[in-house]
């Protein structure tokens, strides 16, 4: 969907802009802050007590925040914004599916979370539970969150992991959003049943939308809560996620992993893709972004023993591994910024 040529030219300035920060000034400041520790730190908290008044990672800092603020919140040429002025055309592309047609099932019902409510997660002004934008103004959004990276690149990747670990024929896809993750498992397993879940009914639309318009037959949507989907048991060979254990509490989480052992066949694969810190400066980097982008949980489910939370849900053959979005990004010389990836995987038995 085109925006006007201002909320164009600005989105490009925005996205300029998170590529010197993420390209240049982060190198510099990671830099500058090995030098002011004298090494890596020993924790987290020492590297924040040690940095946080510090000019450059103020800098840093403030333009993180800032540019994301701007890129959804400006009031004329923000993507929100932007949306808004042009929600006729967003009603017409929802209200048909050309050239096949998605299943989706929605429940008007459906109690959103107070957890979900409460936080404009991602600077997302109001979330993305009720207007039907939202899921347009999300879409637009992921577009822009990963330098270096190819369209939707990360998730292309995962999918074609995933195929290392079997043939799958009844796959869920928990917290699919638009579409961006359950699409190219779709593709990749052409032969299987393909369902992606979610809370909010207008990513769920957009999704279908996008299927319809790709001819993917063997994809469908269903607005459900992940904690209790409804589903039946040992129903899928696979459950799928990706960025969706951060976004959760804690006792959440517990539950979303006890949730997908509920849902797998025997021999089934619970596969989580999220964040992960390496070691003590990324951990400090990414609670910072948690503040800065309003994650909420992202810095509990930071420092969680994840690989545990697999074996009390039941779990065997866990794994928690560093995962490569593009090629060579876990590489230790990689010099740019970007999300520490890893995949959470277990097998139930």
């Amino acid at each position: 969907m085109q925006t006007d040529r201002s909320t164009t030219a600005f989105q490009a300035l925005i996205g300029d802009m998170r590529n010197y920060w993420a390209k240049e000034l982060y190198p510099a400041f990671a830099a500058h802050a090995q030098r002011k520790l004298g090494g890596a730190p020993d924790s987290a908290e020492q590297a924040e007590a040690a940095l946080q008044d510090d000019p450059l990672y103020g800098y840093y800092a403030w333009l993180e925040r800032h540019i994301q603020r701007m890129k959804y919140s400006h009031p004329d040429y923000g993507l929100k914004a932007s949306f808004a002025r042009n929600r006729a055309e967003v009603e017409a592309r929802l209200s048909g599916r050309d050239g096949g047609t998605v299943p989706l099932q929605l429940d008007p019902a459906m109690e959103i979370p107070q957890y979900y409510r409460d936080v404009d997660i991602h600077q997302h002004p109001g979330n993305l539970a009720g207007d039907d934008i939202d899921g347009f103004v999300y879409q637009a959004s992921a577009l822009s969150i990963h330098p270096n990276t190819k369209r939707f690149e990360v998730h292309d990747r995962f999918a074609d992991l995933v195929r290392s670990y079997g043939d799958f024929r009844r796959i869920l896809d928990m917290g699919c959003g638009f579409g961006k993750s359950t699409t190219p498992l779709a593709r990749t397993f052409p032969e299987a049943e393909v369902l992606g879940i979610e809370l909010s009914a207008p990513c769920l639309k957009l999704a279908a939308v996008e299927g319809a318009e790709l001819q993917l037959r063997n994809l469908a949507y269903r607005q459900a809560d992940c904690l209790r989907s409804g589903l039946a048991d040992e129903s899928f060979d696979l459950v799928t996620s990706t960025q969706l254990l951060h976004e959760l509490p804690l006792p959440e989480i517990d539950t979303v992993l006890a949730e997908s052992f509920r849902l797998l066949q025997p021999g089934g694969w619970a596969m989580h893709l999220d964040f992960r810190s390496r070691h003590t400066f990324e951990a400090f980097l990414m609670r910072g972004h948690a503040q800065r982008n309003n994650e909420a949980f992202m810095a509990d489910f930071d420092r969680m023993d994840a690989a545990a939370a697999f074996a009390r849900a039941g779990f065997v053959d866990v794994e928690v591994t560093p995962f490569a979005e593009r090629e060579g990004a876990t590489d230790p010389d990689y010099p740019y910024w970007r999300f520490p990836w890893a995949l959470f995987a277990g097998r139930k038995p």
